[in-house]
């Protein structure tokens, strides 16, 4: 089923776009994909309203069906995944600059993939689907190529998809049958970066933004449900993103302020320090001395976010 993952090696933005975006240090740009917010939460309320388990939750039970539904990609160095929020193309996407800029970063390590999940407004079907493809992805992939690490980049559905698959299964929104991340695999993930989260939780300390530290997103996790990660996590959230503050304040402008407000280049700066730190602890281990790691400039974000993680 490897046709469930569509695999890209290099990211091209989409242009001309209604709405052209900063940080061109970098080429950090993307088009925002509309948003409905209506339509939005009430398709996330959904999750929680309808106790009804998806069609998805029996078709991808680990248990009934055990073969992995994705095939093995390249075995570089680094591998980036991106989990697109509702209704985004796989490319031009709120990721794929940032994605790319690790690329750009590490020239000829980095293999990008975008997951092939439905992303529609069917969020218990389509993220079940999510959860069941990226804990595969991390599976094969760790089977395949013992030395690869791995980057996560999720975008509001795209955010809620990783951090259910990276939790364990009683914490998930969605995806509950569809098998676990080990912990061997786990302490490959480098970073994750998430944006305008649906399980953000206001009081975690990898939390990065102008959000109200009191106000949690519309299906907030369990708090410490992502602990086995969280110093390798970034949730941003902005004051007023209807998604990761719950509210009643149908505004789309703060979900999607992220293509402008910096904080793509913020994330893709600490994915690169982590790859940076990560490429030094490997010389050490290696026997190299640490000004042997290879040192590589880091990106500045265009804007600083207005709270840093605590």
């Amino acid at each position: 089923m490897g046709d469930l993952l569509m695999r890209r090696r290099s990211l091209r933005l989409l242009l001309p776009c209604a709405v052209l975006l900063g940080a061109a240090a970098l080429g950090l740009s993307g088009c925002a994909a509309p948003v409905d917010p209506s339509e939005t939460r009430e398709s996330l309320s959904e999750v929680t309203e309808n106790p009804a388990p998806p069609k998805a939750d029996e078709l991808y039970d680990v248990e009934l069906h055990p073969e992995p539904v994705v095939d093995p990609v390249d075995c570089d160095p680094y591998l980036v995944v991106t989990a697109r929020g509702t209704g985004e193309p796989s490319q031009g996407q709120l990721l794929s600059p940032v994605a790319r800029a690790v690329s750009q970063a590490r020239p000829g390590d980095v293999e990008v993939l975008d997951l092939d999940y439905p992303a529609d407004t069917d969020i218990k079907e389509g993220g079940t689907i999510g959860v069941r493809t990226l804990v595969d992805v991390l599976r094969v992939q760790a089977e395949t190529c013992p030395a690869q690490r791995f980057v996560l980049l999720g975008y509001s559905q795209g955010a809620l998809v990783v951090g259910d698959a990276l939790a364990a299964p009683e914490n998930r929104m969605v995806g509950p049958t569809v098998g676990s991340v080990d912990e061997e695999t786990l302490d490959r993930v480098l970073a994750v970066v998430l944006y305008g989260d649906p399980r953000f939780v206001g009081d975690e300390a990898y939390n990065v933004g102008s959000y109200d530290v009191e106000t949690d997103g519309l299906l907030p996790r369990p708090d410490g449900a992502l602990d086995a990660v969280g110093e390798r996590v970034r949730d941003y959230c902005v004051a007023g993103d209807f998604i990761c503050q719950s509210s009643l304040d149908f505004d789309e402008e703060p979900h999607v302020e992220y293509y402008s407000n910096g904080m793509q280049g913020d994330g893709a700066a600490f994915v690169i320090t982590r790859l940076d730190r990560a490429g030094t602890d490997l010389g050490r281990e290696s026997g190299d001395a640490p000004g042997d790691a290879d040192e590589r400039a880091t990106p500045t974000p265009t804007q600083a976010p207005t709270q840093t993680p605590r």
